[in-house]
């Protein structure tokens, strides 16, 4: 079969996928890309336009919806038979498909809007088994974290104009059997506390390890799968923020629980618990007995 080239955000180029296959190694070189580009994009680009959308604390600017739109038409172009669910504009593409992808332009747009330096982009492709693929780039690190569905994670370095540079290098989750001096990531619900975070910071310190408050649900997840965390949790399950950095954390060793300590890679709802492995039940049941207070 043929395949016709498209062009996608900032000159970046894919090919035309057969709606009856999946092609990792296309997926994988067209993540890359937009990946790149949004980094690029976030690094460079200060916010001008700051709007609300639900509430006063939820922001969104000119460039989150600028990227979601140039990410969207670069994937459906691509992937014609395939679905697009994006954090600003919602959902297109194919009503039947059998793939979806879910984008977060700029997670952490509070950040982001007040040049704290600390957001993401987000993006993966999940079919009825989960998450087939995806990336979180972090602009500030110069750093894209991808993974393929059991081929495991990797890092990719950006150079200076924010373009991949060198071979990418496997990620693991930390092997440590002790929480003492290492560091839990959480992320607010929205603006407020989650039920149970002050708790579980408690516990937390009771066994020496430190909590810290991202500001990006992706990037707090995806500390784990870098083997910076040794635990992270999210209290309100989004496939759009948090499905990338999830799959990226699973193949990267950890394991990902929800609220009843089912293993999952996306629960129908409530909260996550994305952990390295010799501390997951210990971790869980801190998260547990917090969640659980009342």
């Amino acid at each position: 079969m043929s395949t016709a080239g498209t062009t996608g955000p900032s000159g970046t180029t894919g090919t035309t996928a057969d709606p009856a296959r999946w092609d990792p190694a296309q997926a994988t070189e067209l993540l890359l890309a937009l990946s790149a580009d949004a980094a690029r994009r976030i690094a460079t680009h200060r916010a001008e336009t700051v709007t609300t959308k639900a509430h006063a604390a939820d922001l969104v600017t000119e460039l989150d919806t600028g990227i979601e739109r140039s990410v969207r038409a670069a994937v459906l172009d691509a992937f014609p038979d395939q679905h697009f669910i994006g954090e600003e504009d919602g959902s297109s593409g194919a009503a039947d498909a059998r793939v979806v992808w879910y984008c977060d332009p700029v997670d952490g747009t509070t950040n982001y809007a007040n040049d704290l330096g600390w957001s993401s982009f987000s993006l993966a492709a999940a079919d009825a088994s989960g998450p087939l693929i995806g990336a979180v780039a972090h602009p500030t690190r110069r750093e894209i974290l991808l993974a393929v569905r059991g081929q495991g994670a990797h890092r990719y370095l950006l150079d200076a104009d924010h373009a991949v540079t060198g071979e990418p290098k496997p990620v693991h989750a930390l092997t440590t059997d002790s929480l003492g001096g290492t560091v839990f990531t959480t992320e607010l619900l929205a603006h407020q506390p989650w039920h149970g975070l002050f708790p579980m910071m408690q516990s937390l310190a009771d066994v020496a390890c430190t909590c810290r408050i991202m500001g990006s649900s992706a990037l707090t997840l995806l500390q784990v799968g870098a083997g910076r965390a040794a635990g992270a949790t999210i209290a309100s399950w989004s496939p759009i923020d948090n499905i990338a950095a999830v799959l990226i954390g699973v193949e990267a060793g950890a394991v990902c629980l929800d609220e009843q300590g089912n293993a999952t890679t996306g629960p129908d709802d409530g909260g996550i618990l994305l952990a390295a492995p010799n501390v997951a039940d210990q971790l869980y049941t801190l998260w547990r007995n917090a969640i659980s207070q009342r």
